[in-house]
Parts: structure tokens; C-alpha cells; sequence
């Protein structure tokens, strides 16, 4: 590959990083655009096991930044119905907020959704108000955890990438 194309490849794999915390999967396009460098290359540096990796990694990270959330409602004392209300409203909350702001709407309604959601579902369930909150707070930290997660994760899929194309 030329070095423009190799440039353009590096700019795609900073750029999808980059737009993780505002909603857009850039672990996903990492592996596409992986893929699509190992395609042009014959899969010499980036084999199909090595892209099969980076494919699980993408996938346990969208799993872990889902679950996140879910994990710290019920970490400080939430019920299922927390746990359900954290997932639910999260995802219900990055939907709702796409339209309103597309980029920063995504995130900021997915962390909303999340305290939101894991708040009042443990409200319904518990009818205490102050453990209600606390359990939303938690809900809401373990949704920025997620994503920041999510986004250190990924800047270690280029680190590995980069190994595998400059070793």
C-alpha cells in the first residue's frame, strides 16, 4: 500500500476512535477498515485470526459498555428492575436524544437514559426515594465508565494493529 494509503487507513482508525464516545461504533469500523487493509494486503501483517480477535474484542466491548451501567445500579444496591431500567432507558435515551443533538445528543441522552431508567424502575420497585437516586447515580457512573472504558479498549486495538503492521 502506498504511503497515502496508509495514511488514509491511520486517519479512518483515529477518526473511529474518536467518535466512540459520541455513539458511533468505531470499534466496529476499526475491524472493517482492518479487514480492508488485510483484503488489500493479502492478510500478510493482519491475518484473519488476528482480525477475528479484533472482531471479539469489538463485540465484548459493545457487550461490556451495555452492561456497565446495569452492573454499577445493582453494585450499590439495585434491584433487576434497576438493572433493567439502567439498559432499557440507556438505550431508549441514546434513540431519543440522536434527533435532538445527533452527536452529543447520543451520548448525553444514553447516560440520561441510564440514570433515568435504573432510577425510576427502582422506584417502582422499592418506593425509597434516596435509594432510588443513588442507584441512578450509579447507573449513570457505570454508563460513563462503559464508554470511557470502551474508548482506552480501542486505543488498544491501534496499538495492537500497529504492532502487527510495524514489527
Amino acid at each position: 500500500m502506498t504511503v497515502l494509503g496508509l495514511i488514509i487507513f491511520w486517519i479512518i482508525l483515529i477518526a473511529s476512535v474518536a467518535a466512540i464516545p459520541f455513539g458511533i461504533p468505531g470499534t466496529f469500523i476499526i475491524v472493517v477498515s482492518s479487514l480492508v487493509y488485510g483484503w488489500i494486503h493479502s492478510f500478510d501483517k493482519l491475518s484473519l485470526p488476528f482480525l477475528g480477535l479484533l472482531l471479539a474484542i469489538a463485540v465484548g466491548l459493545e457487550i461490556m459498555e451495555e452492561l456497565f451501567g446495569a452492573y454499577m445500579a445493582r453494585r450499590l444496591g439495585g434491584s433487576k428492575w434497576a438493572v433493567a431500567g439502567a439498559i432499557i432507558g440507556g438505550l431508549l435515551g441514546a434513540i431519543a436524544g440522536t434527533p435532538v443533538t445527533p452527536v452529543a445528543g447520543t451520548l448525553l441522552g444514553g447516560f440520561a437514559g441510564a440514570f433515568i431508567g435504573a432510577m425510576s424502575l427502582e422506584w417502582i420497585h422499592s418506593r425509597n426515594t434516596g435509594k432510588a437516586f443513588k442507584v441512578g447515580l450509579g447507573a449513570l457512573f457505570g454508563a460513563v465508565g462503559g464508554k470511557i472504558s470502551k474508548l482506552l479498549v480501542s486505543l488498544l486495538m491501534l496499538v495492537m494493529i500497529a504492532f502487527k503492521l510495524f514489527s
